[in-house]
């Protein structure tokens, strides 16, 4: 049975409002870390999120079936839950005895390496919670995120500011906001959840965990730029470095948001005009959030801590980084969504291989291996000429950046060569126009209006009100210019009034 109430422009302006507000609590969250962390105990707090990521490439044998299962009408959620459970509780031994020889950094931080292991079973079930949720009502996975940005302050104020705890600190404050997490994502997932047991599921999941776990061998890949750079600098600073500045680049992560609904459409009934419209709803804020990275580098850096306020070249390489990732993942959500391999359940070994569904993940195992290739050799060589960590680190975001291009490009192609596909150029035209419109009242007003000060007092409403006047600016422009927009607002107002919706 194939399910049609899945609400893609519901969803997804949900997931991107939810995602908007998740900027302003990362920020107050990122804030309390970097300004009562030093540089080094950051540099480590970054190394464990790295460490515990490892130890995920397993859950995608749950939530990848589970996801693409529920969405076309099957009860697999309850077995799903059940089996993540049992494995995540398996793993933190393993971590354990592993986190015991990961220290040779600095061994005074052996203790928050280990304690980091209560994060592994909270962050494994959650995925797979996601993956439930993701197939039936993929706004839950807004709601759950929205629950765990809003308990994560008032934890990270307890833990990190009034018992300053430090690193432990905001270790405690991420449990707290995954539990938080857990509770909203069980609330939605709960229908799901009265279906019974399948144990003979797990078989036919374990039978096929290759294409799950090859699909999520390049993210693991991915994620090892953080352990090879700290280990061939045998230094964290640098990493505290990326990691700033990933912060503030993440925040273009959050139109991905817009199309989180659109995966589980495509799989149960979903058509091209979905794509076509999803995207253009996707670029609307995508390219503005681009031009809000490059021109707020400099402030949100000084925001976090004006330690880090030189760091604007490395924010804005992962910026178009960002952005650049965030387009070619959406096409390729699309191409998995089309595919159909899978849907009666067969699974037949030769037509996986043949299918988008190992050859998506084949591709950004190439991508993800050379940038990790190229990362190691430029770093161990560059090194050995004693440059600055900063340089270093600028050199590390434009390899990621530059990589980044060709695949954009050829995922570009396969879209177009698997649907009717048009990029809308005139219509992400004036998109831009409005950006550079924000940009140039920005350049015009931002001297008058933020004022670098030490206090967060006297800096920060300058730059609250410099960010809403940019906003508003792109919001103007586009609305004045576009038709799509206008189209775009009033859809707004009509998905969110209290009726029912089956788009």
């Amino acid at each position: 049975m194939q399910m049609s109430n899945i609400r893609v422009t519901y969803s997804g302006l949900l997931g991107f409002i939810i995602g908007m507000i998740s900027v302003i609590t990362g920020i107050v969250f990122t804030l309390i870390v970097t300004r009562r962390l030093s540089p080094e105990e950051f540099g480590v707090w970054a190394l464990i999120g790295s460490v515990i990521s490892y130890f995920l490439i397993v859950e995608p044998i749950l939530s990848y079936w589970t996801t693409r299962q529920i969405a076309r009408g099957e009860s697999v959620a309850t077995t799903s839950l059940f089996y993540s459970t049992l494995f995540s509780l398996g793993q933190v031994p393993i971590y354990l005895s592993l986190a015991f020889y990961l220290p040779s950094i600095n061994p005074d931080y052996s203790y928050s390496l280990m304690l980091a292991a209560i994060l592994l079973p909270v962050t494994f079930v959650s995925q797979t919670l996601v993956g439930i949720n993701q197939g039936h009502k993929p706004h839950a996975t807004s709601y759950g995120f929205l629950a765990f940005e809003l308990l994560k302050i008032p934890a990270g104020i307890l833990f990190v500011v009034l018992f300053d705890l430090g690193v432990n600190g905001a270790i405690f404050a991420t449990f707290v906001a995954y539990v938080g997490r857990l509770t909203t994502q069980l609330y939605f997932a709960k229908p799901q959840l009265k279906k019974q047991l399948k144990f003979s599921l797990i078989k036919q999941w374990i039978k096929t965990s290759w294409i799950p776990l090859y699909h999520n061998l390049s993210h693991v890949i991915w994620a090892l730029d953080v352990v090879i750079f700290s280990i061939i600098t045998n230094s964290v600073i640098g990493i505290a470095y990326y990691s700033v500045s990933l912060t503030i680049s993440a925040i273009i992560s959050h139109a991905g948001m817009i199309s989180q609904a659109l995966y589980p459409k495509l799989l149960s009934n979903g058509s091209q005009t979905h794509v076509q419209d999803n995207f253009i709803r996707f670029m609307y804020f995508a390219i503005p959030l681009l031009g809000i990275v490059i021109i707020f580098s400099r402030p949100a850096l000084f925001l976090l801590n004006p330690l880090y306020e030189h760091l604007s070249i490395p924010v804005i390489f992962l910026g178009f980084r960002s952005f650049f990732y965030v387009i070619t993942s959406f096409f390729y959500q699309v191409l998995l969504g089309t595919e159909r391999v899978d849907e009666e359940n067969t699974h037949h070994f030769k037509s996986l291989i043949k299918s988008k569904l190992f050859h998506l993940p084949t591709v950004n195992l190439i991508h993800h291996s050379s940038y990790i290739i190229i990362l190691a050799i430029s770093t161990f060589l560059l090194t050995e000429q004693n440059i600055s960590d900063l340089e270093l680190v600028t050199i590390w975001t434009s390899i990621s950046l530059l990589l980044s291009v060709p695949f954009l490009i050829y995922s570009i192609i396969l879209l177009k060569k698997d649907m009717t596909f048009s990029l809308h150029y005139s219509t992400l035209l004036k998109y831009l126009v409005g950006t550079i419109g924000m940009i140039i009242v920005f350049l015009l007003t931002s001297d008058f209006i933020i004022f670098y000060k030490i206090s967060i007092y006297e800096f920060l409403p300058g730059a609250i009100i410099e960010f809403v006047l940019c906003i508003l600016t792109y919001l103007g422009i586009t609305y004045l210019i576009d038709n799509k927009t206008r189209i775009l607002f009033r859809a707004i107002v009509v998905e969110f009034m209290p009726k029912k919706h089956s788009i």
